[in-house]
């Protein structure tokens, strides 16, 4: 499971620089405005340069798990992934499948005269095709299942939008960057790769409000936080606004009852009417606040992440006694 996920992350390293270029030359270009050629060429270059997502990420999974004869194998792989249809999702799938295939391909022993084309011709000519095969037959069933969840997302509005703005910004709150947060965002890049981008808005508020909002609470009730919290709300501060949600831990550590039912059910309403006031994001919320100008409709972001800081501010406070300062003076601020 440790290696799936370090895999699976190098693909997600790799493909997070392509996702900001992309998402933002598109911003730039919305913000312009699409009726002239410059803001059209500039969501042209957005759109393509997001095309890459996919490719990116498959690539590089098989390059974490083959090294540098996966890389030809998973680009392409991604590209069958993105033309069927089956999207972030698919490019998962074959990335993994290509590292593998690769691996098994590195294996054959041949001739001499023959070994020395292996990397350039046997493991790419054979690789890319059982992927070509693989993705083929995954992608009856997955492609229809991607159409129909982009089709049903971009036809949301009102309680829909609400609930799927409370659901997404909650899972990333829940576990303060663990395996639910890790699904949620998992979703949002799946619709960001399909052109839908309210997911990712809500992303944005259930990785920043929880260590905002406990930063804020430290100041507003000072006497109910120990003075190693008080010190690690500064560097809180820094990762929330920099979209790392584990600055919160120290606090949910100390008083897990206290703060993560608070910053789990607050994180979602902020998200939630975010998506309702037309908050969307093309550009991943791992690159924190300071990505807020290429967001679609920032100020209902932001508006959003202030209610959700503000009420985990204030419920937190008013929930913690006194009593509890002692039991956390020696949480101490740590992240993986």
């Amino acid at each position: 499971m440790n290696d799936l996920k370090k895999h699976l992350m190098t693909g997600v390293s790799y493909m997070i620089p392509i996702v900001v270029a992309g998402g933002i030359l598109l911003s730039l270009g919305v913000i312009i405005g699409e009726e002239s050629t410059f803001g059209a060429e500039l969501v042209n270059y957005g759109v393509w340069t997001l095309g890459l997502m996919v490719p990116m990420i498959s690539g590089f999974i098989a390059y974490s798990m083959a090294d540098r004869p996966g890389i030809a194998v998973g680009l392409a792989s991604g590209v069958f992934a993105s033309e069927l249809g089956t999207g972030y999702i698919g490019g998962i799938l074959v990335g993994f499948f290509a590292g593998w295939i690769t691996n098994q391909l590195k294996k054959i022993p041949l001739h001499p005269m023959i070994a020395v084309i292996k990397p350039v011709m046997v493991i790419p000519l054979l690789g890319i095709g059982a992927s070509a095969l693989f993705m083929h037959i995954i992608s009856i069933p997955l492609a229809p299942a991607m159409t129909g969840l982009e089709n049903w997302l971009k036809g949301m509005e009102g309680n829909n939008l609400l609930f799927l703005g409370f659901i997404i910004a909650a899972m990333m709150a829940f576990d303060m960057g663990g395996p639910v947060n890790k699904i949620a965002l998992a979703f949002s890049y799946a619709t960001l790769a399909e052109g839908v981008y309210a997911p990712m808005a809500a992303c944005w508020i259930g990785i920043m409000a929880a260590p905002l909002g406990l930063s804020l609470s430290t100041l507003i009730f000072p006497k109910k936080f120990s003075k190693s919290e008080k010190a690690n709300s500064i560097p809180a501060t820094i990762m929330g606004s920099l979209g790392i949600t584990e600055g919160a831990i120290p606090f949910a550590v100390a008083t897990p009852m206290k703060v993560i039912p608070v910053i789990t059910i607050f994180s979602g309403i902020g998200g939630g009417i975010a998506l309702v006031l037309g908050a969307a994001s093309p550009i991943p919320a791992s690159i924190g606040i300071w990505g807020l100008p290429f967001v679609q409709q920032p100020l209902m972001l932001l508006l959003g992440l202030v209610i959700a800081v503000v009420l985990i501010a204030v419920c937190v406070g008013v929930l913690r006694k006194e009593s509890d300062v002692s039991e956390s003076d020696d949480v101490a601020l740590s992240f993986e």
